[in-house]
């Protein structure tokens, strides 16, 4: 195994984790890890959930780093030995951290193509599947996202459903977000309530997947190129993941329980193809947005075109680590 990249280590952060695991006692190679954490009760359907951020004094800043250090070894030492040998230490490593997943890796094609920077389409998934179009005068409606009256020029997303609120839920799909290039592609991915994700990664470093919203709130842990882990997203909302080990990687998924989406363009850009005329809720967002806004609209047999004014307030900045500690 090749050696790990981790960001520079503050001195003494060996030191705190060999301490720690040695007032512990010796831990048994055939322990087993503890039970897994319950599940948390489901959040709100469409708001996106902010991440958590704390001021901290100087010490307590050093403390932050001291154990996010030590995690950081704990898990290298995971992958020499293995995670049940040291399942006993574990809790004193990721207290206040998401729920780690700990199934094995699974291996990945590292020739593969690249996922596109953006991706989540209803009418592209009901094509793959061979889904007939309604047999009826259908709507073409298409627009763009606005900040300002002007394009947002930012990826987003276009959820539209039925004003009665009567509709058949869409399946589940097995999508993929990959690390590549210290980046994570799709950047944004809309996928129907229920889908499963698989992260593989695709560089030379270790990389760190994690989420801390309640909505979906996991850990992947550690894990070379040429392997994944995956997680089932069962609430609705858009979700923001980070990497613990590159705080410049960020993305969102939007988990949604509409039945006709799709993720714009870089330019805010939308459409949609085959539209049952009638009175829909059309709900909004960018990456620039922290929340959806909805409105509602009457799409007529033929061309319609709605431009939709989304806000610019999202937070700036780096995105907290898995502990939320302050990053960049």
């Amino acid at each position: 195994m090749k050696p790990m990249k981790l960001r520079t280590l503050p001195v003494g952060a060996a030191a705190l984790a060999a301490a720690v695991a040695c007032s512990s006692g010796p831990v048994k190679a055939d322990q087993k890890p503890g039970p897994k954490p319950a599940d948390s009760k489901p959040g709100p359907a469409a708001k996106p959930e902010p991440a958590k951020s704390v001021k901290l004094g100087p010490v307590s800043e050093r403390a932050q780093v001291l154990r996010e250090a030590a995690e950081q070894l704990f898990s290298t030492a995971e992958l020499l030995v293995g995670a049940e040998a040291l399942a006993q230490l574990a809790p004193m490593f990721r207290e206040g951290a998401p729920p780690r997943v700990t199934t094995p890796t699974q291996k990945v094609d590292l020739a593969a193509a690249p996922q596109p920077k953006a991706g989540g389409n209803s009418e592209a998934d009901d094509e793959a599947a061979k889904v007939a179009p309604p047999k009826v005068e259908l709507g073409n409606v298409t627009g763009t996202l606005q900040i300002g009256g002007k394009a947002a020029n930012a990826f987003g997303l276009i959820t539209i459903e039925p004003a009665n609120g009567k509709w058949k839920p869409r399946a589940p799909k097995h999508a993929v977000v990959e690390q590549r290039g210290r980046e994570f592609l799709p950047n944004v991915l809309a996928i129907p309530v229920g889908s499963t994700i698989t992260f593989p990664n695709f560089d030379t470093v270790f990389h760190n997947v994690f989420s801390t919203s309640p909505l979906a709130s996991f850990d992947l842990g550690l894990y070379k190129a040429g392997e994944a882990r995956e997680y089932k997203f069962e609430k609705e909302g858009i979700i923001r993941l980070g990497c613990n080990l590159h705080a410049n990687m960020s993305a969102y998924v939007i988990v949604t329980g509409a039945p006709a989406f799709t993720v714009t363009d870089d330019k805010g850009n939308w459409s949609f193809k085959r539209v049952i005329p009638g009175r829909y809720k059309l709900r909004a967002w960018s990456v620039r947005s922290s929340a959806p806004i909805t409105q509602e609209i009457t799409i007529k047999p033929g061309k319609n075109t709605f431009d939709v004014g989304v806000s610019a307030d999202a937070p700036a900045g780096a995105q907290p680590d898995k502990f939320g500690g302050k990053r960049g």
